[in-house]
């Protein structure tokens, strides 16, 4: 067979597989098809895939220590306005110490 007969045999093919199993794909309550797009045999090649054909998850990258330590001055920041309305001037003398301590490890980095 040539190429273009085997890509028209695997269209066919996944084309009669999609429609037997439409119904168990098609939403009973309200009618409608959920996503289901299937990825041309390119896609499938540019994705990571396992053995068994499967795509692997990429976790999103970690946060460096400097981006958390920021985060971190950014809620005390936060926390620091509200206890300064609230007039806790003990508490703010305590989170002071500690925003010290980050700024001087986030300045570190």
């Amino acid at each position: 067979m040539t190429p273009e007969q085997l890509e028209l045999l695997a269209e066919m093919i996944a084309e009669k597989v999609f429609n037997k199993l439409k119904h168990y794909i098609e939403d009973k309550q309200n009618g409608f098809l959920a996503a289901f797009d299937p990825m041309s045999p390119q896609e499938f090649f540019d994705k990571e895939v396992d053995a068994f054909g499967n795509i692997r998850y990429t976790p999103p990258r970690q946060p460096s220590k400097k981006e958390l330590l920021a985060g971190q001055l950014h809620e005390l920041k936060i926390k620091w306005a509200q206890l300064l309305e609230e007039e806790k001037y003990e508490l703010i003398v305590e989170l002071k110490e500690i925003y010290d301590k980050i700024k001087k490890d986030y300045d570190n980095l």
